[in-house]
């Protein structure tokens, strides 16, 4: 399981810290720690029963490692708020790269593009580019027409020659069955993505896309009044990335 080793990887960093500030939004949630680093992950709509949290009033001055085994959690809440965790780890020290998805992954007009979640500023530009863009979305309040749902990856994944995957696939834990359909060139992609090198190791993976942030205040302010993807990037966030060194004969 991939979720096992990317906590794995963040334990000695994150033994040694405190949780400063957690803050859940609309559309994402944000985790600054003891050391002033900050983390994103997205908030999924897949929780049921009780949307209140338990651990309400407990988070601040916790050790974060035991918020980052949240991401085991079959909560998506309790995942997100792990992930977030552990990308304040990740990133603390990572220098920026800003290399665009479409770029890293050479997307052509013989590509047939699988995008795993509806990330609307992909979409239109996958679309005068490649031959045909298949759109799964597990979401019915995105499923526009034309999209399929999330289930008709299945088989329809096997045949892209790229394939952009959410990082929230991290937090529904779906990461390991998509990476095993996918046979092309593989971006993980968005805020949520965890920037963790040894997902280059795995199979097809060329890049990945995620967020750095370098001004907690004005980031975690922004998430607190529900601020998305596009404000986050405006806010105290910038892009990063990190790339295989040649993208188009990552395969194996």
């Amino acid at each position: 399981m991939i979720a096992r080793g990317l906590l794995s990887s963040a334990e000695a960093t994150l033994a040694a810290l405190q949780v400063k500030q957690v803050v859940i939004g609309l559309a994402y949630t944000g985790v600054m720690l003891s050391d002033g680093s900050c983390g994103l992950a997205a908030i999924l709509n897949e929780r049921s029963g009780c949307k209140a949290l338990h651990m309400t009033g407990t988070m601040t001055g916790q050790p974060a490692l035991d918020l980052a085994h949240g991401l085991l959690s079959a909560d998506p809440l309790l995942s997100a708020l792990g992930l977030a965790t552990i990308n304040a780890a990740l990133t603390a020290k990572l220098p920026l790269q800003n290399d665009e998805p479409l770029d890293a992954l050479t997307v052509g007009k013989n590509d047939v593009v699988g995008l795993v979640g509806y990330i609307g500023p992909l979409v239109r530009p996958l679309r005068e580019r490649a031959k045909e863009l298949l759109i799964f979305e597990r979401d019915p309040s995105r499923r526009l027409p034309g999209v399929l749902p999330d289930w008709a990856a299945e088989w329809e994944l096997p045949q892209c020659d790229v394939v952009f995957v959410s990082g929230t696939a991290f937090i529904n834990k779906t990461i390991d069955h998509l990476l095993e359909l996918s046979k092309g060139r593989v971006a993980i992609i968005g805020p949520s993505t965890p920037m963790w090198p040894e997902l280059l190791r795995l199979k097809g993976i060329v890049g990945l896309f995620g967020a750095k942030v370098h001004s907690p205040e004005i980031a975690l302010r922004t998430i607190a009044e529900g601020g998305g993807t596009t404000a986050l990037f405006h806010n105290g966030v910038d892009k990063i990335a990190l790339t295989f060194p040649d993208p188009s004969c990552r395969h194996a």
